[in-house]
C-alpha cells in the first residue's frame, strides 16, 4: 500500500514539476536566496533574520508549484459555456462542478495565502534593518512597515520599488485576496456569479475568462516576487556600504 502511495505521489510531483517547467514558473533569485550576505548586519537578532530569510525562499517554492498545480488542473475544470444547454427559448450556462474545479479553486486560494505570507516576510526582513522602528519584526505586516519607513527613505531606488508596488499591484491582489479570506470562497463567487447570470452568455464569459485566467495572475505575481526579492536583497546589501 505504501509502495503505490509513494509511486501515486512521485507520479503527481512529475506532472506538477513539468507544468511549472513548461509554463515558465521560475525564480530568478535562488543565487540570493542562499546568498548569506542577504542576512542583514543591522539586525539585533541574526537568528530571526535567517528564519525569515528562510522563509521567504520556501513560501516562494510554495508559490510557484501550487501555481503549477493550477496550470495542471485548467484544462480539466467546468466551462459554463461548453456545458450550456438550450432552456426556454434560450442558451443557458449550466455549473455542475466536478473535481478538477472543486481543486483548481482550493488551490487557487492557496497561491491567495502564500502570495499574502511572501510579502508579509519582505515586510518583516525589511522591519529587521529598523530595529528601533520595529522591535519586533513578526508582529508587523507588509504594508505597514512600507508606510512607516516612506517618508525617511523616499530617495532609496530600490525601497521606492517597493513603495511603488505597495500602491498598485500589491495593492490590486491584497484587494482580491482580502474578498476570498473573509467574505466569499472562490467557489462560492463564481459558481453564484454563474448561475446569477446563466442567461446572459456574454457575461459569463466575461467571469469565466477571469476564473480561467488565475494562473496567469499568479505567474505575474511570481515575477513580482521575484523583482521584491532582488530589490530588499539590494537594500540590505547597500547597507553594508
Amino acid at each position: 500500500m505504501q509502495e503505490k502511495t509513494k509511486e501515486i505521489i512521485t507520479g503527481f510531483d512529475n506532472l506538477i514539476s513539468e507544468n511549472v517547467k513548461v509554463n515558465g514558473l521560475k525564480t530568478n533569485a535562488d543565487g540570493i536566496k542562499g546568498n548569506p550576505f542577504f542576512i542583514g548586519e543591522k539586525a539585533t537578532d541574526a537568528r530571526l533574520d535567517f528564519n525569515i530569510t528562510r522563509d521567504i525562499d520556501f513560501i516562494q517554492s510554495d508559490l510557484i508549484y501550487t501555481t503549477g498545480i493550477l496550470y495542471t488542473l485548467r484544462p480539466l475544470i467546468n466551462n459554463p459555456i461548453a456545458e450550456s444547454k438550450h432552456f426556454m427559448g434560450k442558451q443557458r450556462a449550466t455549473y455542475f462542478q466536478n473535481l478538477y474545479d472543486s481543486l483548481y479553486s482550493m488551490y487557487a486560494s492557496f497561491c491567495y495565502e502564500k502570495l499574502y505570507n511572501f510579502w508579509d516576510r519582505i515586510g518583516d526582513k525589511i522591519a529587521t534593518e529598523f530595529p528601533s522602528e520595529f522591535p519586533n519584526p513578526k508582529f508587523i505586516m507588509f504594508a505597514n512597515v512600507i508606510d512607516k519607513i516612506r517618508a525617511n527613505n523616499s530617495e532609496n531606488e530600490n525601497l521606492n520599488w517597493l513603495f511603488e508596488f505597495k500602491d498598485s499591484d500589491f495593492r490590486e491582489f491584497n484587494e482580491r485576496r482580502k474578498k476570498v479570506v473573509h467574505y466569499e470562497q472562490i467557489e462560492t463567487k463564481y459558481m453564484e456569479s454563474i448561475l446569477d447570470n446563466m442567461s446572459d452568455m456574454g457575461k459569463v464569459e466575461e467571469i469565466w475568462n477571469e476564473k480561467y485566467s488565475l494562473p496567469e495572475f499568479f505567474k505575474r505575481h511570481i515575477e513580482l516576487t521575484n523583482k521584491g526579492i532582488e530589490n530588499t536583497y539590494e537594500f540590505v546589501e547597500n547597507r553594508r556600504k
